[in-house]
C-alpha cells in the first residue's frame, strides 16, 4: 500500500475517533455500560462472576482507565458499575475515561477493513472502504459506548482478511496471525462463534486452491486457544465454581448437568455462552413496526438494517453487486451469511448485533464507488458524508429518511432509546426550573446527582406537571397512552418527549 493511502487511511480513522470522542460526555450511560464496566473492574480483581454473558476483551479496556477507584460496594451489576463512574464526583469524566477504551476497536476496524479490502483490489478500494466504513452511523455510534459490539466489528474482518491471508500461502507465520485473531474475536463477543464459521466457509468455498497444511492449522488453533484462554486469566475450573447456578443454566439450554460440573479452560466462556444461548430461547420481548414479540421475527435484522443504514450506502452496495466480479465475491456472501445467521436468532433488539456486517458491506460498495459514473459517486457520496455529519453526535439513535419523522414506529431498543439522554435532560431541567419530574424511561443513571427530582410515573395514571416519558416505554406498553393527546413541550436528544400537563 503506497504513503499517500496510508495517510489518508489514517487521516479518516482519526477523523472518526475524534467524532466518536467529541460524544463522550454528550450522552450518559446506556443501560449496559455500567454492567460492561463492573465485569471489566471485576476481571483485574482475578474473577469474572458478574456477568459472563460477554466475554472480557473490551471490558478490560473498558475498566484500565479506572483503575484505582475504590472497590465497589453494591450487591447488583449496575450499582458496581455507577460507583466506578461516580466516583470522585467525576461522572462525565470517568465515563469519558471508560469510553476511550472503543476507539481502539475503531482503530483496529478502519485497518482491517481496508487490508481486506487490499486483498482483492487496490489501494483506492482500500481507502474508499474506509471512508464508507467510518460515515456508518451505527459504527460511530456504538463506537462512543462501553458496550461489546464494537470488539467484534474489528475482530471479524481482522480474522477474516488473516483467514484470507492462510488461504493464499499456509505459512507459519500467517497461521499464527490468524490464531491470535480468531481468540481475539472469541474474547470479544460470543456472536463472532457464529459469525466467523459461516464466513470462513464462504472464503474457503470461494478462494481455496491449495491443500491446507496440518502444521499451519494446529498453530492457527493452539494460538486461538492460547488467547482465548489467556483472556480469561488461564483460569482452570468448572463452571459451577463460577456460579453456583451454573448446572441449572446447562440443563436449561438442554445440556447434561454434568459439564457444569467439570474442571476445564475458561470456565467462564461456556457458562457465559450457555446463558447467551438460553436467552436466545427463553426470547426476548422485542419491538417492529408497531408490533411486540417475545421471540422475534425472522424479518427483523433486514428491517432494522434497511432502516438504520444510509440510503445512499445500500444504493452503492447493491450496485456495487454488479461490478464486484469474482474477485469481490467472498465480501457480498459474507454480507449475506451474517445476514442469514442472524435471522435465526430470537434475540431481536438492536441493529448492534449484526455491526459486523458493515466491513464487507462497505467493501463491495466502495467497488461501486469507482465503477459508476463519476457525478453520481460525487452525489452519493455527499448525500451520505453530509447527512451522517448533521446528525452529530446522534449516530446511535439515527435512522434513514425511509423511516419518517417518528422512527420510534420502526424500532426502539438500542435502535434508539437505550437511556442516552439522561444528561440532555438534566441540562433541561436546570433551565427550565423543574423542581418534580413524573418519568417513565430508560435509565440507569443517579438521577439526584443530575439534579434530578423524579418520580416514576404509575401506569395508566394521569397527572400533572412535567413528564419525560422514553420512547421504548411509549413503545412497548400502552400504560401512557394517554400522554399522546398532548403535545410535547420539548424533545430531549432523540430518545425522551418532555411534555408539561396542566
Amino acid at each position: 500500500m503506497t504513503r499517500r493511502s496510508l495517510l489518508a487511511i489514517a487521516a479518516l480513522t482519526l477523523i472518526a475517533a475524534i467524532r466518536v470522542a467529541s460524544t463522550h460526555r454528550v450522552f450518559s450511560a446506556t443501560v449496559d455500560e455500567p454492567v460492561h464496566l463492573a465485569a471489566g473492574y471485576e476481571w483485574f480483581d482475578g474473577t469474572y462472576r458478574i456477568d459472563p454473558t460477554h466475554p472480557p476483551l473490551a471490558r478490560i479496556l473498558f475498566a484500565l482507565p479506572l483503575r484505582g477507584q475504590p472497590e465497589p460496594a453494591s450487591p447488583n451489576m449496575i450499582g458496581r458499575g455507577n460507583e466506578l463512574l461516580y466516583a470522585g464526583n467525576h461522572y462525565e469524566g470517568n465515563l469519558a475515561r471508560g469510553r476511550m477504551g472503543n476507539l481502539v476497536f475503531l482503530i483496529v476496524a478502519c485497518i482491517a477493513v481496508a487490508a481486506w479490502a487490499k486483498r482483492a483490489y487496490n489501494d483506492t478500494v482500500a481507502v474508499i472502504a474506509v471512508a464508507l466504513f467510518t460515515n456508518v452511523p451505527a459504527v460511530l455510534g456504538h463506537a462512543g459506548l462501553m458496550t461489546t459490539d464494537l470488539s467484534v466489528t474489528a475482530t471479524l474482518p481482522l480474522a477474516l482478511y488473516a483467514l484470507d491471508l492462510v488461504i493464499e500461502s499456509w505459512t507459519p507465520r500467517r497461521a499464527l496471525f490468524l490464531g491470535v485473531a480468531i481468540g481475539l474475536g472469541v474474547l470479544s463477543k460470543f456472536s463472532f462463534l457464529v459469525y466467523f464459521p459461516a464466513c470462513a466457509i464462504v472464503l474457503l468455498a470461494v478462494r481455496l486452491r491449495s491443500r491446507p497444511r496440518v502444521v499451519a492449522i494446529a498453530i492457527a488453533f493452539a494460538a486461538a486457544f492460547i488467547v482465548a484462554w489467556g483472556g480469561y486469566r488461564f483460569d482452570f475450573r468448572a463452571p459451577a465454581d463460577v456460579d453456583p447456578d451454573a448446572p441449572a443454566y446447562f440443563e436449561g439450554a438442554n445440556l447434561p448437568r454434568s459439564l457444569a460440573l467439570m474442571r476445564m479452560p475458561a470456565p467462564a466462556m461456556p457458562l457465559g455462552f450457555v446463558r447467551v444461548r438460553l436467552h436466545d430461547q427463553l426470547g426476548h420481548t422485542a419491538f417492529l413496526l408497531g408490533k411486540q414479540s417475545r421471540t422475534g421475527w425472522w424479518y427483523y435484522f433486514p428491517v432494522v438494517f434497511f432502516f438504520k443504514t444510509p440510503l445512499p450506502l445500500l444504493i452503492l452496495f447493491i450496485a456495487g453487486l454488479f461490478y464486484v466480479g469474482r474477485r469481490g465475491l467472498p465480501y457480498a456472501l459474507c454480507t449475506l451469511a451474517i445476514m442469514l445467521v442472524s435471522m435465526t436468532a430470537s434475540l431481536n433488539i438492536g441493529l448492534r448485533h449484526i455491526l459486523p456486517i458493515y466491513a464487507p458491506f462497505c467493501i463491495v460498495a466502495a467497488v461501486a464507488v469507482l465503477r459508476l459514473k463519476t457525478i453520481v459517486s460525487a452525489a452519493l457520496m455527499a448525500w451520505l458524508v453530509i447527512g451522517v455529519a448533521i446528525a452529530h453526535p446522534d449516530y446511535m439513535a439515527w435512522f434513514n429518511e425511509a423511516a419518517g419523522s417518528n422512527p420510534a414506529h420502526v424500532a426502539v431498543d438500542s435502535n434508539l432509546d437505550w437511556g442516552q439522554d439522561v444528561l440532555r435532560l438534566a441540562r433541561v431541567v436546570k433551565k427550565r426550573r423543574i423542581d418534580h419530574l413524573w418519568i417513565v424511561m430508560n435509565n440507569s443513571t443517579w438521577l439526584p446527582v443530575h439534579g434530578i427530582n423524579a418520580e416514576w410515573l404509575p401506569p395508566r395514571t394521569k397527572v400533572s406537571g412535567w413528564v419525560a416519558a422514553g420512547e421504548n416505554w411509549t413503545a412497548f406498553t400502552n400504560d401512557y397512552d394517554w400522554l399522546k393527546m398532548y403535545r410535547p413541550a420539548q424533545r430531549v436528544g432523540r430518545s425522551i418527549r418532555l411534555y408539561y400537563i396542566p
